[in-house]
């Protein structure tokens, strides 16, 4: 039931908390492990370099502000050693905000 809530298939919800005014979904992304670099471009010569939490901010729902919690995945290169976020191809990242909130206003 909670993966219908937000309508947003790259996404799974984990957990949602609910108060008077906001809804809180703690997510992860269910997008593929990255191809590549996007710093040097090397071939899969990554590896998992820890997850954080960020907060984006999605269209109202039921007259109550929405936050999304997303658990993201960070990347070290091996052959550059940059580290990145996984793709959110949902979110407008520079804004933390999803992108049908940025075309909605």
């Amino acid at each position: 039931m909670l993966t219908n809530m937000i309508n947003l298939p790259n996404l799974k919800i984990l957990d949602m908390k609910e108060s008077e005014y906001d809804y809180r979904f703690l997510v992860e992304s269910t997008t593929p492990s990255p191809s590549h670099c996007p710093k040097c471009g090397a071939i899969p010569n990554l590896y998992k370099h820890g997850k954080k939490e960020q907060l984006f901010f999605d269209l109202p729902m039921h007259t109550k502000r929405v936050g999304l919690i997303i658990k993201r995945q960070r990347y070290k290169c091996r052959e550059c050693n940059e580290t990145f976020f996984e793709d959110l191809p949902d979110m407008d990242v520079k804004r933390s905000v999803t992108n049908r909130l940025l075309i909605w206003i």
